[in-house]
Formats: structure tokens, sequence, C-alpha cells
């Protein structure tokens, strides 16, 4: 009795483990395909303006929607943009850490030529210097100049407290500027860092080399706004 029973058990514990194996050869199965497809994921370099602006869009969608296909991030794709770089998009975004370009939009290596500055201002000859650099000579056929919420730079603008000295007083001083209207209305800080975009929009498309590109239809020049808490990017 005590013999068959000894059996019984062995036998149902050899059988617990072979599912338990299964399952897990299963998962891993199911882990390396996923990886592999995420790895070899093709994604279309967009050919047009609105085609480059349509995909930074769906991008954005699949990292809200937790569906992100992480193109463009193996060793193979290193070795491609080694010779060369053929970005089909720019972004001046700020350099808060909570605003990764490449992530929030699912691109990939040499897909986006990021330009980031605290505040994401344009209105000093090297941030414009980049800009047409990415305009001119890589040739992107969307840019977009991206304000996020809870921005320090504009936060620290628009604020009346303590001044700040040297190159952070001078960086406020120039966010300042463009938004000179919301100093002091702290209750309208989200209203500022949008208009502030949207002045940084003004003063790229202002030059006559970016207008004529957008004229021809070779480029489209956007303001857009990154959500914090939710990850959305939404155009303005």
């Amino acid at each position: 009795m005590f013999e068959r029973d000894r059996e019984m058990f062995i036998s149902k514990t050899q059988n617990i483990m072979s599912r338990k194996l299964l399952l897990n050869l299963i998962a891993l199965v199911l882990v390396v395909i996923t990886f592999t497809m995420c790895k070899s994921q093709p994604l279309v370099v967009p050919s047009t303006p609105e085609e480059a602006l349509a995909e930074m869009i769906a991008g954005n969608e699949r990292y809200v929607n937790e569906k992100s296909i992480h193109p463009h991030g193996d060793i193979d794709r290193v070795e491609e943009t080694a010779p060369h770089q053929a970005p089909f998009a720019a972004v001046v975004g700020c350099s808060d850490s909570r605003v990764p370009i490449e992530l929030l939009f699912d691109q990939g290596i040499g897909d986006i030529f990021v330009i980031r500055t605290a505040g994401n201002n344009v209105n000093s000859e090297m941030v414009m210097g980049s800009v047409d650099y990415a305009i001119e000579h890589l040739g992107v056929k969307l840019l977009l100049v991206l304000g996020h919420g809870s921005c320090g730079g504009v936060t620290g603008a628009i604020s009346e407290g303590e001044e700040e000295h040297g190159n952070i007083g001078h960086l406020l001083g120039t966010i300042r500027n463009d938004v000179s209207d919301y100093v002091g209305k702290m209750e309208s800080l989200d209203a500022a860092i949008r208009h502030h975009t949207h002045v940084q929009v003004e003063r790229i498309i202002a030059y006559p080399h970016v207008a004529e590109k957008i004229e021809k239809g070779e480029l489209i020049v956007k303001a857009a706004y990154y959500d914090v808490k939710t990850g959305k990017v939404s155009l303005q």
C-alpha cells in the first residue's frame, strides 16, 4: 500500500513538473518570437511630410497603448547608419528627463534628429543652426517643436521668485521674453507652455528658406504638446 502511494505521488509530481516545464518552454518561445519580431520590424521610411507626420502620430499612439514595436534598435541598424544619417523628422524638445523623444514616438536609431534645450527655445544661433542643419543638410520632412506639461524652463520664466543669475538667468530671461504676458500668472502655466511652443514655430517659419520649403510642400513645421501624465502627444 505504501509503495503504491509512493509511486502515485512520484507520478503526479513528474506530471506537474512536466506541465511546468512545458509552460516555461512555451513562454520562452513566445518571448523569443516577440523579440525577433520587434528586432526585425521594418519601418517604412516616410517619403512626404504628410507621411512623416502620420508616422510620428502613429508611433505615439503605439507608445501610449503599450504596443511599441521598437523599430531600428538592433546592431544591424547601427551598422546601417554608421556611414551617414537620414532622419525623416526633427524634434526641438526640452532637455527634461521625462520627455524621451525616440521612445514616446516609438522610433529608433537614425529616425529622428533631436535638438534638446531646457525649455525648447530656439532663440539662439546655436539652436537655430541645428534646426537649419536638420532642414538644409539632412532634408527632414517634418519639424516638431515639442513643449510638455510641467516644463521647468517656462515655470522659472513666469515665476516672480528669486531671480536667477549667470547662464540660468540668461536662459530664463530668453524664455520670459516669449511669455511676458504670463509672468506672475502661475495658474496659467499650461497656457504659457503652449504659447511658448507656438512662438518658437513662428520664429522658425519666419526664416525665408524655411518658408520656401513649406510653400513647396517639402516640409511641415508644427507645434506639439507632450502630456507627462499620460504620454500622449497632441498637435497644436
